[in-house]
């Protein structure tokens, strides 16, 4: 089983996005495979063009652009292993993530 997402995490705060990712699991047979396209923030934040968009998002929406490492923690709060991230020829990533 394949779900597919796209963005579900920038436009909400960590709890919320946290309570979607947790849904999407408690839904998905131990063999899914989830894939979440999202826009991540480099790991070593340099320069107020890198913040931009998360001032952005954190204003309009309550959520936030997040690093690799802040989605891993919030998929492995909801039950998932972080497989990978796939680059895209965008600043959109793909991140792959399986039921632990």
């Amino acid at each position: 089983m394949l779900t597919f997402s796209w963005k579900s995490c920038t436009d909400w705060p960590d709890k919320q996005c946290g309570a979607i990712l947790s849904a999407i699991r408690d839904a998905a047979p131990d063999n899914a495979t989830v894939l979440v396209v999202e826009d991540l923030m480099p790991e070593e934040q340099s320069g107020p063009s890198v913040s931009t968009l998360d001032v952005i998002m954190l204003t309009m929406t309550g959520g936030r652009e997040r690093t690799v490492a802040q989605l891993r923690n919030l998929f492995e709060g909801a039950g998932f292993d972080l497989a990978r991230v796939i680059d895209t020829s965008s600043s959109m990533h793909i991140v792959e993530a399986r039921p632990t």
